[in-house]
């Protein structure tokens, strides 16, 4: 197990042993009295661990997205280039000239690509980021991770300029597709497989229209082979 992951579930463990309260009951046969048979109680516990025991090992061995993801930001390996593709749709309530009833009209942005240009980064404030951001068929397209040790919290991010430029007024003019996610085991929905990243978006934000693939292809410090 790597040590990212034993850090970050001490960290998670220290926090959740700071938020708990365990309030001992003296009344333990609940007759309104403290007497003989509550100390009796006591003792039976009495010299024994009180709350969490956090000298037990950490055995959490993380799914395959949460290693792409500590490996991402240990630099124990490097993302190579990510495919994207995607099909958004949606409607909207329009008022034409000369028409005074509003009219339907409908969009649909499909796009695939390649994003391959990825930077490492580590910012002032502790975050750690492997970025991109660069044109894909004359429109900027960018893949964002990142990890805030601060609060432990995960995030991922992508954006598309094409779906501004070929989709108003549709998608309340949101472009992106980004979530996250504080502490770890992340959401079952957070994933990887083989056809990809899968993760959900913002509240009303685009996978409510479409569908979206995010295939990665990285390396690691290990091995020069390129893994999907």
């Amino acid at each position: 197990m790597r040590t990212f992951f034993s850090a970050l579930l001490l960290l998670m463990a220290g926090g959740v042993q700071a938020q708990t309260t365990q309030p001992w009951q003296p009344d333990a046969d609940g007759d309104g009295l403290i007497n003989i048979e509550d100390m009796v109680q006591f003792l039976t516990v009495f010299n024994t661990q009180w709350g969490p025991d956090l000298t037990v090992a950490c055995d959490y061995q993380g799914t395959d997205l949460e290693t792409l993801f500590a490996d991402l930001m240990n630099g124990d390996a490097q993302l190579d280039s990510l495919y994207f593709a995607y099909s958004i749709y949606d409607s909207a309530q329009v008022y034409v000239p000369e028409c005074p009833e509003p009219v339907t009209v409908y969009n649909l942005v499909e796009r695939s690509g390649t994003i391959t240009s990825f930077e490492h980064m580590t910012f002032p404030d502790g975050r750690i980021a492997v970025s991109s951001g660069e044109e894909v068929d004359g429109h900027y397209v960018f893949f964002d991770w990142r990890y805030n040790p601060g609060f432990a919290v995960y995030s991922l991010e992508f954006g598309d300029a094409a779906i501004v430029a070929e989709s108003a007024p549709f998608f309340d003019g949101l472009w992106h597709y980004a979530n996250d996610h504080i502490g770890l085991p992340l959401p079952s929905e957070w994933s990887l497989d083989g056809l990809g990243i899968h993760f959900p978006s913002y509240e009303g934000t685009l996978d409510q229209y479409g569908d979206f693939q995010f295939v990665p292809y990285w390396s690691t410090t290990a091995q020069d082979s390129t893994e999907d």
